[in-house]
Formats: structure tokens, sequence, C-alpha cells
């Protein structure tokens, strides 16, 4: 039975809840998600070992070549924009933004990530997360559990599922394995060798239910299935595997909507008061320029960790090894997530000092995991920068 689509009853109604001013903060918060959930499109991330097909993937899902095949980007993200336009982070944290659909001109820049907007009607249901990553697998693991946090759905892309691939896999969250698919890749070349029944037979064994599907897809062969005129050869779109995986994906797309859609009915349910017509905005007050007590408090308790930390990367550092820099990157990053963690359980969710902390730090947090995915020395550096700028600015606020 298909899934329906969201409902525009239900938006409308979760809108109004949302202006209302009734919902209390844990359920504002909810609703404000929940529409997020209905409205923006599912974030698909594809995933996996070096050459294993993830460009070309991303080139078939959205419907047109957008990847160039001889070009080494770093991780990218394609999102719908009205307009074409990347948008590059470097490694100091610069966003740099270039009116182009050519990723040739973002190579000079040499950026540690890149979102690409383009007007393409396959974005206006799923953007496309590439993760690239080195194939060794502490790098590989990292990159994963970077990638599980910005994505609803996982491909896995593979030639085997190798024991490597298991290790890694077998880390991600519960909720990513339960969305993920297992996509048995050059598909063409195993069936030439009379490898592909046997391949998949050991990748059902090793993957038992840690896959929402498992799929094998011959890329190039769904590629070519589009013709110019925007017609489709459906054998051969079929045959290659490639139907199956859209299939598949408008499927996810639709349950991720239809249960967005069920928990805001439950919301609204439970909140029956914020049904009504909103009231008329009150002007806001004036942003408070001091934290809490509380924040305040949570503030001190991170310049205290993190004065100590720096001292011991300062030992760190002092040890030498061509390992030096790789430890050092990893220490920071370990530093940041901690941050991370500490401002989020810690203070006044209601300090917007606070909520502006929090938000820096997972922005310095997330550029600091992707340079540590580039493994080049000079990264080391500047991610320590990164630490004590965020430290400097700490220090700040606590003393305003």
């Amino acid at each position: 039975m298909p899934t329906p689509p969201p409902s525009p009853r239900v938006q409308q109604d979760l809108a109004r809840a949302i202006a209302s001013g009734h919902l209390p903060a844990p359920a504002q918060a909810r609703a404000i998600a929940l529409m997020d959930r209905i409205e923006k499109p599912v974030r698909l991330g594809l995933l996996g070992q070096p050459k294993t097909g993830k460009s070309l993937l991303l080139n078939l899902l959205a419907g047109t070549d957008v990847l160039p095949r001889d070009l080494r980007l770093p991780t990218l993200e394609l999102t719908y924009g009205t307009a074409p336009c990347l948008i590059c982070t470097l490694a100091d944290g610069r966003k740099t933004t270039i009116d182009s659909a050519d990723l040739r001109d973002v190579t000079a820049l040499a950026p540690v990530f890149v979102e690409m907007r383009l007007p393409l009607p396959a974005l206006q249901k799923i953007s496309l997360l590439e993760v690239v990553a080195p194939g060794d697998p502490a790098a590989l693991h990292r990159a994963s559990q970077w990638a599980a946090k910005r994505t609803d759905v996982v491909l896995w892309c593979s030639l085997s599922f190798d024991a490597q691939d298991q290790r890694i896999w077998a880390q991600m969250p519960a909720l990513i394995q339960d969305h993920g698919f297992l996509m048995i890749t050059k598909a063409d070349i195993l069936r030439a060798k009379g490898q592909l029944d046997s391949t998949l037979a050991r990748a059902r064994a090793a993957a038992g239910g840690d896959f929402n599907k498992i799929l094998a897809i011959a890329t190039q062969d769904a590629i070519a299935a589009r013709r110019a005129d925007g017609s489709v050869d459906k054998d051969r779109m079929r045959d290659s595997g490639g139907m199956a995986l859209i299939a598949a994906v408008l499927k996810q797309v639709a349950l991720g909507k239809q249960s967005a859609q069920d928990a805001a009915d439950m919301l609204l349910a439970q909140h029956p008061e914020a049904r009504a017509e909103p009231v008329a905005a009150m002007p806001p007050p004036a942003a408070a320029t001091a934290l809490s007590p509380a924040s305040a408090a949570a503030y001190q308790t991170a310049l205290d960790h993190l004065t100590a930390q720096a001292a011991a990367m300062v030992q760190l550092a002092g040890t030498g090894g061509s390992d030096m820099p790789a430890r050092i990157m990893a220490q920071t990053v370990q530093q940041l997530l901690w941050l991370c963690d500490h401002l989020s359980d810690n203070g006044s969710d209601h300090d917007p000092v606070l909520q502006q902390a929090r938000k820096t730090v997972f922005d310095a947090a997330d550029l600091a995991q992707l340079m540590q995915m580039e493994r080049r020395d000079s990264a080391a550096i500047e991610a320590v920068s990164l630490l004590l700028q965020i430290k400097r600015e700490l220090q700040a606020d606590l003393a305003a």
C-alpha cells in the first residue's frame, strides 16, 4: 500500500502550534524538529571505502553527472538551490561562495568541505552527502560516525562487504542501521566474472539484519539507461539494479515524511491548547548580555578543563615523532567533542549567550573532524588554533 503524502492539515496545525506560544519548551523544540523533517528533503549519505563507486552513485541519484570522474574532491553535500553555487569551507573555517556549477572552480581553494546547490528536481526530495575519507579503518570509522549525525539514510558502498566494512558498520548507530542500504557496487564486473551471486550470498550472511536492504547495482549501466532525450530504458534500468535502488530510496523518503507526520499528530493531540489561533506577538525582550549563574558555572568548568588539556597538549607536542600531528589532531577533536557534550548538558537552556556558544562549538567540532579526515600535518596546527579561538570566545562571554 503506498504511503500517503504529508497532510497539509498537519503542517498547518503544527505551524499554528509553533506560533501559538502555548507549547512548553521541550514540546516547542520537538515541534520545530518535526516541521523540519516534514518540509526538508531526506538526507542521504554515501559512505564506504575509497573506490567503491560512491561518486557514480551520487550522479545516478541526482539524475545528472554532477561529479567529474577525473577530479579529486573533499567531502561534498549536494542540496537544492534555485541557482547553481558552490559553498566552500576552508581549513581556517572561512566560507567562500562561488556562483558556478563547475567543481573544477574549487580546486585552487583546497576546501575541506563543499556544499553544492543545484536546481535539480531530485534534490527537492533528497540531499546527498558523499563522505571522502582515507581507506584506513580509524579514519573511515571517524568519518562514518561524523556522517551518521548528518544523514537519515545511509548507502554503504562496497565491493564485497569485507571484514573492515563489517567492523565499521557494526559501530554505526542503530537508527542508521535500520535505515541503511548495503550497496554491492560494480555488479556488472562481478556478474561478468561469475561472482555476483556468491558475493551477495556472503554479504547477506555477514550483514545479518544490520541493513534495511542489500542491493547490487551496476551504476554505469543504470546511468546509461537514461537517454539524452530524458526517457529511460526501463529494462536496462531494472537489470542494472537502478530501479530497485530508486524505488527503495523513494520509499524511505515517504516513510520518513509519514513518521514525522504521525509524530506531529501525537504531539498536537497532547497539546490541544496550541491548536488555537496564535495571539499577537509581544515585542521580544532585550537579549541578555550576561550569562546566568548556571551557564557561568558551566563556562568556568569548561575553561578550567581546556586550560588543563592545553598543558597536556604542549607536553604531547614535545614528544615529537612522525605521528605527533595526528595525535594532536585527535586530541583536539576529542576536546571539542567534549566541549559540545559539556555545554549541551550544563547551563540554562534559556540563556541566549549559551545557545550561541553551543552552536559555535558544534560548528568548530564539525570543522575539526573534516580537517582530521584530510590527514594533513598542517591541519593539526589549524585545529589547535580553532580550539584556542573557542577558548577566547568563552572567556569573553564569561567576562561580559
